[in-house]
């Protein structure tokens, strides 16, 4: 299996090294190039096309934000994983709401950047939980006193693997509506606003890997 190609966008050129530096000791990992700015990241990635990104989202000429909402119009098909200083949840929503594959804090561990790379490579999505129990409340308090049916289970597993409602409704043998359906229950059931915090939500609750069976 050729190994993940991994854009590194930082303006921070202590910080771009040591990422550099981590992926050159990973036998899976090749990083393909360093964007300093938001435009070369643009380019770069456009140009590339690596399996994933690594994006800042504080980067100059073009925040990270920006740099997203154009790959995403120009349909570029690397995954972005999201790697700032940025903690708030209104900054977590933008990234994902933008399409972002992946959102971890620039103080998490390089083990975990690493698990983050390989997971996105895969085609799924991840959220450190530092991150993800951002729209939680209390990360302590027990289950909602209203669970989910098991359809719904399935449905909010593969809302944290990244599938749209009309992905879900292929891989499940349902409609788009309907699948678009139990996502607005699971909302409405876990007191979430949005898809963005219940993908979020989804990959904390996960944990590990998932296998979701028929409904």
């Amino acid at each position: 299996m050729p190994p993940i190609q991994v854009l590194i966008a930082e303006d921070h050129a202590l910080l771009a090294d040591a990422l550099e530096l981590l992926l050159g000791t990973q036998a899976d990992m090749r990083c393909v190039g360093i964007a300093r700015d938001g435009a070369q990241a643009l380019t770069k990635a456009q140009a590339l096309q690596p399996d994933v990104l690594l994006l800042d989202l504080g980067l100059p000429q073009l925040d990270g934000l920006a740099v997203m909402q154009a790959l995403r119009t120009a349909q570029c098909p690397t995954r972005t994983l999201v790697v700032t200083a940025r903690m708030d949840a209104a900054s977590v929503r933008a990234a994902l709401g933008l399409g972002a594959a992946g959102y971890v804090p620039k103080n998490d561990s390089s083990h975990e950047l690493l698990q983050a790379i390989r997971r996105i490579a895969q085609g799924r999505r991840y959220v450190s939980s530092e991150i993800a129990a951002l729209f939680i409340e209390d990360p302590a308090a027990p289950e909602p006193a209203t669970k989910l049916t098991p359809s719904e289970t399935v449905i909010l597993q593969l809302v944290g693997e990244g599938l749209t409602s009309k992905e879900m409704g292929a891989k499940l043998g349902i409609s788009e509506a309907t699948a678009r359906k139990h996502r607005e229950n699971i909302r409405s059931k876990l007191g979430l606003r949005n898809s963005a915090e219940m993908a979020a939500y989804a990959i904390r609750a996960e944990g590990g890997n998932t296998a979701p069976g028929p409904l």
